[in-house]
């Protein structure tokens, strides 16, 4: 057998041990989907909390530019404003 055949072969088989994991993967993902009771793909899983971060990146932006209006009116720092309402900046 040449180096070549040897390569393709090692590939092949190769091919075959990933083609089975994914199919492994695939039924241990249908089986806790079943046990779940939950019917959405993980495409659909990523795309909804990916809309959800962004929503929540938006509320977000909006309370600090609020804050900011805030900081700017009483003529102090951001950081005054969430102390004295009782946040944290990491919040």
């Amino acid at each position: 057998m040449s180096y070549l055949e040897t390569q393709l072969s090692k590939r092949q088989e190769q091919i075959k041990e990933y083609q089975d994991m994914n199919n492994g993967l695939i039924k241990t993902f249908e089986l806790i989907s079943a046990a779940k009771e939950i019917d959405e793909t993980p495409k659909e899983i990523s795309s909804k909390y990916i809309k959800e971060l962004k929503e929540y990146n938006e509320l977000r932006d909006a309370g600090l530019r609020l804050a900011q209006i805030i900081a700017d009116e009483k003529q102090c720092k951001i950081k005054d404003v969430f102390e004295e309402i009782g946040y944290s900046l990491k919040d």
